[in-house]
């Protein structure tokens, strides 16, 4: 069965503004490590919280490589181009937004790789921008795609499958 297409063009209300959210959590995740690692100041938690960490990291990277093999349309902002097709496979069939999820597993495994104040405000961030442009979003999606992107959105979680 072929996916529903957009029939014109359309960009989700306030989607830069948006981005302020996660560009600002990168650059308090990337600061946070500086912070940490350069004065070799990371706080031990726990026997093997850096594999954990790697592990979160990893899972992360793969996750949004599979979500950008299989959805070749993606974009910084949300926005569809004329003819762009809903994604429902892949990735897309478990969580309907593998790359926001890619991005909180990334600062997750930071946070827990680098325990710092920073890392975890930075993962916070990254939570709560993942969920307002997912949320932003999923309003242009059934605005484009109507009864087909509803009856995806109530069989697939946001982010965790079976969950949220």
């Amino acid at each position: 069965m072929r996916s529903p297409v957009a029939h014109e063009e359309k960009t989700a209300p306030f989607s830069r503004s948006l981005l302020v959210v996660h560009f600002l959590s990168f650059g308090l995740l990337y600061f946070g490590l500086a912070q940490a690692v350069i004065p070799n100041r990371v706080p031990e938690w726990f026997p093997g919280q850096r594999i954990v960490g790697a592990f979160l990291i990893a899972s992360g990277t793969a996750l949004a490589i599979w979500a950008l093999v299989y959805f070749r349309s993606w974009r910084i902002r949300a926005k569809l181009d004329q003819g762009h097709q809903l994604a429902t496979g892949g990735p897309f069939r478990l969580i309907r937004h593998p790359i926001y999820m890619a991005m909180n597993l990334f600062a997750l495994g930071t946070a827990v790789w680098v325990p710092t104040a920073f890392e975890w405000v930075a993962f916070a961030l990254m939570v709560l921008g993942s969920d307002l442009r997912a949320r932003a979003e999923e309003k242009l999606l059934e605005t484009s795609f109507g009864e087909p992107y509803r009856s995806y959105r109530a069989r697939t979680r946001r982010f965790i499958p079976g969950i949220y």
